[in-house]
């Protein structure tokens, strides 16, 4: 910016007369620990706006940049040069916290001058969604990378590793912080963090579609692992720290240790290609969506994904029930015998050699049962849950009469797996161009099963279509879940 000395100059002038209001006011000097100040939060603007400073260096700004603040009022994605006037100073007050010195002519708010200049010179900008998850790490515990996604895997030793991490991507993530350092405990933890440069004039559009992708991401690795893997918080922001739009944060409200049972995803790297393919299954599935506000199998796709949030387990067994039978019956359901032929439909295309369909036939029976007795008002005494989650074949012998909340646990893992793989049988059958059981259109599914040779075809079918994308283990039982503080087997 040699070529305009005058706005180096007003930007120089308004952080000297802006530090000493401030420190009128005992907001500087700030510590360290409180290097991320706010406008509105540490200290209000009235202070600051009526200086004689600001108002020139608001005037320069809209002198030298009309593409980006002249009449923001009449624009769609409106800017205005008071956001990156509040962001040069609160960002020179974090680099001389940093620093130890104050002084408004020191290294650190020229450093935070010439940021400030850079920002504005170009119309693009780098965004930058971090979600720090539980239960997922990688098999090597080093980090990795899947598509346009980083893995990043926590170290056993270090507890600061993943927020510290976060703020080398972001570095205002802090901010949205709030001086409360997120650290919750449910490990193995890591972060998951997606990027994108782009000019697009409105950045939460962009934060929007990133964490979309995110969530995509965490669905794929659920539906092809069985994992519990669930989401602390996401942050969100800018690689600089004058920007356009303030770091967020997003939680999820998971506490420690709060899941009791889990089986963690360990990535090695390879999963790229068996992740798109099973994303663009999902995406191409034959489904008709004009003018439809939702279908079946879309609100099975998100009730199962949402089994993985906190929440009461009872609401996940009534979602999840609901989701089997959306993906299972789907508009076929015509009200008689519906229990029975999702029994029937669930034994026939999920059974395995180590999940038999008697297994699976009564599990559905007796965990949609619940769901009926749930949703319809019906009262459920403790013993007589005991006695059905007894009969359930994954719940670990005696925990029903000793541990009842696992027992529960275990239960609606149970399942949340036999949804899982419901999914993944539905989109195969479904898949171009000649699908053997479409979402659109009507089958006679119940007459086709009705055949040996049918059921042995659909079965051995969508199995046999997984281990060409190479994910022939997503279609099986899934090893054993554990108990949250117990070891796991990998």
């Amino acid at each position: 910016m040699s070529d305009h000395p005058d706005l180096r100059g007003a930007c120089q002038a308004f952080v000297a007369s802006a530090f000493a209001a401030l420190a009128n006011e005992h907001v500087l000097p700030t510590p360290r620990y409180h290097a991320y100040m706010a406008v509105g939060r540490d200290y209000f603007g009235d202070s600051i706006m009526p200086l004689a400073e600001f108002i020139e260096l608001e005037a320069q700004l809209d002198k030298h940049y009309t593409e980006r603040f002249s009449e923001p009022l009449k624009r769609e994605h409106a800017e205005f040069a008071q956001t990156y006037i509040f962001g040069l100073l609160e960002a020179c007050i974090n680099r001389c916290a940093q620093a130890g010195d104050f002084t408004p002519s020191g290294p650190a708010v020229e450093e935070s001058i010439e940021e400030l200049l850079e920002v504005l010179s170009t119309s693009t900008y780098e965004l930058v969604c971090a979600q720090h998850v539980s239960h997922l790490t990688t098999a090597s515990g080093v980090e990795i990378q899947i598509g346009d996604i980083t893995i990043i895997p926590e170290p056993e030793d270090s507890h600061r590793f993943l927020t510290n991490r976060i703020q080398q991507e972001i570095p205002s993530a802090p901010r949205a912080w709030n001086r409360d350092l997120p650290r919750p405990y449910d490990p193995p933890h890591t972060l998951l963090i997606i990027r994108e440069t782009t000019d697009t004039p409105d950045p939460y559009v962009v934060r929007s579609q990133l964490s979309a992708k995110l969530e995509r991401f965490l669905l794929l690795a659920r539906l092809l692992t069985a994992g519990t893997v669930q989401s602390d918080y996401e942050t969100s922001g800018m690689t600089t720290l004058i920007a356009c739009m303030n770091p967020q944060i997003h939680t999820s409200g998971k506490g420690m240790l709060d899941t009791l049972v889990r089986r963690t995803v360990r990535l090695t790297g390879d999963e790229a290609a068996v992740f798109a393919a099973v994303s663009d299954m999902i995406d191409t599935v034959d489904i008709k969506r004009d003018g439809i506000v939702a279908t079946s199998f879309d609100v099975a796709l998100d009730k199962y994904n949402h089994s993985h949030t906190i929440g009461s387990p009872y609401e996940h067994l009534v979602d999840l029930a609901t989701a089997l039978e959306g993906v299972l019956i789907g508009a076929d359901n015509e009200g008689e015998g519906l229990t029975l032929r999702l029994c029937t439909r669930a034994a026939v295309l999920l059974a395995r050699d180590d999940d038999p369909a008697t297994a699976v036939f009564n599990d559905v029976k007796e965990l949609y049962g619940l769901r009926s007795k749930l949703v319809h008002g019906g009262q459920i005494a403790e013993k007589d849950l005991r006695k059905v989650f007894t009969r359930v074949s994954t719940v670990p012998p005696g925990d029903a009469e000793r541990r009842f909340g696992m027992a529960l646990a275990y239960a609606v893992d149970r399942l949340r797996d036999l949804v899982r793989r419901a999914i993944l049988a539905r989109l195969c059958l479904a898949e171009h161009p000649n699908p053997a059981w479409p979402f659109t259109g009507h089958t006679a599914v119940d007459a086709l099963l009705a055949d040996d040779h049918q059921r042995d075809t659909w079965r051995s079918y969508w199995h046999t279509r997984l281990a060409a994308l190479g994910a022939d283990y997503a279609g099986g039982k899934p090893r054993a879940a554990v108990d949250t503080i117990s070891q796991e087997d990998r």
